[in-house]
């Protein structure tokens, strides 16, 4: 059966259930692709204020837009890409300490055997053990003197990638920042261009608690079915000429 005013209030069904099989590509319910209005006026299940960004999507969904929604949608991209960690920082500070600490060993060490072998040599008296001892000393200075080195430029280089996440960190957080005003500027222009539509639509409605919320069901332009839970309407027909729009009546629960 085809129709735009379903009731199911006698039927065992939620309004939770409806809403899925609406917005299913696959659901049990063949109905139109609900467009992104619906997540606001999908489901009508309780009286509701309707504030600044609920007008900004029915305007939207009439097909109204505000000259910064561009730059906004630009900065929202911006917004969305991922930001490179930068790994291995800590571990690479930590282990260049601790090569550090092992040259300034291993200088020491080549220190006291050079004594060792200058003393050696003023007295006019060579030992085989104490040479090589100082050879290798100095052979293993060498490597651990390279190996800082080495450890040096890693730790730098990650530093400076650090610092470029840490600066683009601050740069998102002025990005969201103008993100949150750019919106606020965008919502209130929408705002602007439905507010007299709003006004008429609620004069349209049945007064009462529910106003305001079918009021902004009215203004929207949708494709899928509205669905209520409770409300003033007796009859689905009743709720779907007043409204404009598809209309599934289900149960309010308690």
């Amino acid at each position: 059966m085809r129709s735009d005013a379903l009731d199911f209030r006698d039927a065992d069904v939620s309004a939770a259930d409806v809403v899925r099989a609406i917005r299913d590509p696959d659901g049990w319910l063949d109905c139109p692709t609900p467009t992104a209005v619906h997540d606001t006026v999908g489901l009508l299940d309780r009286p509701r204020t309707v504030g600044p960004a609920m007008l900004a999507a029915a305007a939207r969904s009439r097909g109204h837009d505000a000259p910064v929604t561009a730059r906004l949608r630009t900065l929202r991209g911006a917004l969305a890409d991922p930001i490179a960690e930068v790994r291995g920082l800590r571990a690479a500070r930590e282990r260049l300490a601790t090569l550090g600490a092992d040259v300034v060993a291993r200088r020491e060490r080549v220190e006291r055997l050079g004594g060792q072998v200058a003393a050696l040599r003023n007295a006019g008296t060579v030992d085989a053990d104490v040479m090589d001892a100082h050879g290798t000393a100095i052979a293993a200075l060498t490597d651990a003197e390279t190996e800082v080195i080495a450890a040096t430029e890693t730790y730098e280089r990650l530093r400076r990638e650090a610092r470029i996440v840490r600066d683009e960190r601050e740069r998102r957080l002025r990005l969201a920042d103008e993100e949150r005003r750019l919106k606020r500027e965008r919502d209130a222009a929408l705002v602007a261009e439905i507010r007299s539509s709003y006004e008429r639509a609620r004069r349209a409605v049945p007064g009462g608690s529910w106003r305001d919320a079918l009021a902004l069901a009215r203004v929207s332009r949708v494709r899928a079915p509205l669905v209520l839970a409770g409300g003033p309407f007796e009859r689905a027909t009743r709720a779907a000429a007043c409204l404009d729009a598809p209309v599934v009546l289900v149960a309010a629960r308690v």
